[in-house]
């Protein structure tokens, strides 16, 4: 896992694909929370929860994890606060899995042949909790993995849920108590199959409260199913102090390099 790099919020920690190379911290200054990456062979695209802005869920794109442009949006009206979007690659598509909270909470579904656009309506998938990501799983088979350990399985076009498919599949790492917390939350789900291995990035401690509440954590299995490893060293990323420079650090990400890293 040490070779595959981690985007934090705000995009704050990124590796040098080319070590003679300088840039400054933030990479993207300003409003760009919850970031999803997606590598496309040597190409790399992302997006980011929208809130209230529209035009909504911004794809940008890169080719050094370091200059990025913006090359198409999509999401064109105001559907109500846009939350932690998952941007995948899948059978030659692209998809962007996100959570609205408007009049009501629901999460939805684009989908688009190229991430330049143009992109689809969006499609209400009509189920509850937040922060959608999609894996696929043994099988060919694919999920929606949602907040609190909950996963739902996808139909063949990946744009609705089996019905009654809802399973729960994960706690999540107990912190210590004496930490200082929003609450568990256990939320932001980003899973990767990597090796052997099965990876549950996830996010704990919540987004709205003390600086030291956000973390990221991690757990592996050899199957989708589980039972899931927490990693000893837990939590990944961590704002201990609040006069540490980044606060409320969670919602992490891996993405690796076209030579492997």
């Amino acid at each position: 896992m040490k070779k595959l790099i981690s985007l934090a919020v705000m995009l704050v920690c990124t590796t040098l694909i080319n070590a003679q190379e300088t840039y400054t911290n933030p990479i993207l200054g300003g409003d760009y929370p919850d970031p999803t990456i997606l590598r496309d062979g040597e190409e790399y695209f992302l997006t980011n929860s929208a809130f209230d802005y529209v035009p909504g869920l911004v794809v940008y794109h890169s080719k050094d994890l370091v200059n990025w442009e913006p090359v198409s949006y999509a999401l064109s009206t105001y559907l109500g606060s846009i939350w932690a979007p998952d941007i995948k690659k899948h059978k030659g598509k692209y998809y962007i899995y996100f959570t609205v909270h408007g009049e009501r909470r629901t999460n939805c579904v684009v989908w688009a042949d190229s991430p330049y656009g143009p992109w689809s309506d969006p499609i209400d998938l009509h189920i509850g909790d937040i922060d959608p990501c999609f894996i696929e799983g043994s099988g060919g088979r694919c999920y929606l993995v949602m907040s609190g350990g909950n996963r739902w399985t996808l139909s063949d076009d990946c744009l609705s849920v089996v019905k009654g498919s809802k399973i729960h599949f994960y706690d999540g790492w107990t912190y210590p108590d004496e930490w200082i917390t929003e609450g568990f939350c256990l939320e932001g789900p980003k899973l990767y199959h990597i090796g052997d291995y099965y990876y549950y990035i996830s996010a704990e401690g919540g987004t709205a409260g003390p600086p030291t509440s956000h973390m990221v954590v991690v757990a592996r299995s050899k199957s989708i199913d589980g039972p899931w490893e927490n990693m000893p060293s837990n939590p990944l990323i961590h704002t201990y102090n609040n006069t540490d420079r980044w606060w409320s650090r969670g919602h992490g990400s891996l993405i690796d390099t076209p030579d492997g890293k």
